[in-house]
């Protein structure tokens, strides 16, 4: 047990290294999450226009029109 206390106080250096390794950690979950949503519009958003894409190319190839 005195290791573990040891290990966590870090020579009197516990109260500044815990609180920035938590800040670290929070942070990076929040870019990690951010990123996440980022890429899931940006792979909705690039479906859409490709389904948009594909219905252009039937519609030209069946010679009707697509209302805007």
């Amino acid at each position: 047990m005195n290791q573990l206390s040891t290990f966590i106080n870090m020579g009197g250096f516990g109260q500044f290294i815990w609180p920035a390794f938590g800040i670290s950690v929070i942070v990076l979950a929040g870019v990690f999450l951010q990123s996440q949503r980022f890429l899931n519009s940006s792979e909705k958003e690039l479906s859409a226009l490709q389904n948009q894409e594909n219905s252009e190319d039937m519609a030209e190839q069946t010679g009707h029109e697509i209302q805007k």
